[in-house]
């Protein structure tokens, strides 16, 4: 069964993030990323890994919404929330047991969450 595992940024995490000097951030990332590596290179090993995303800062999105037959595009996220979505997976799991293993693996959900949804068709 595909799922698909939405992955959350804690307002705190990302005010962390944004106050970080350029080489404090670099050095977060660099004790973060041979983490994801892992979990990428195994899941894609698996054939369990289909795609993953991380997604760019918040700030950046584009909400559309139609009323009354008019286009009305806002700026930000859709939802105001604490944890915004930070990236996207989609992975094969034999079933709902098995994506929580996986999703319990990713770094986020030791300082925010990841959403698991299987995906329809």
């Amino acid at each position: 069964m595909k799922y698909a595992l939405v992955l959350t940024n804690s307002l705190e995490d990302r005010e962390r993030w944004e106050s970080m000097s350029e080489d404090e951030a670099q050095a977060a990332r660099a004790a973060e990323v041979p983490r994801w590596n892992a979990l990428f290179g195994e899941l894609g090993a698996g054939g369990k890994l289909l795609s993953g995303s991380e997604l760019d800062d918040p700030g950046t999105a584009k909400t559309v919404r139609l009323r009354d037959g008019e286009r009305v595009v806002t700026d930000g996220p859709f939802a105001e929330t604490k944890e915004q979505i930070g990236g996207l997976m989609v992975i094969e799991a034999d079933d709902l047991d098995e994506a929580i293993t996986i999703a319990a693996r990713i770094p986020v959900v030791e300082r925010a969450s990841v959403e698991i949804r299987p995906l329809v068709g």
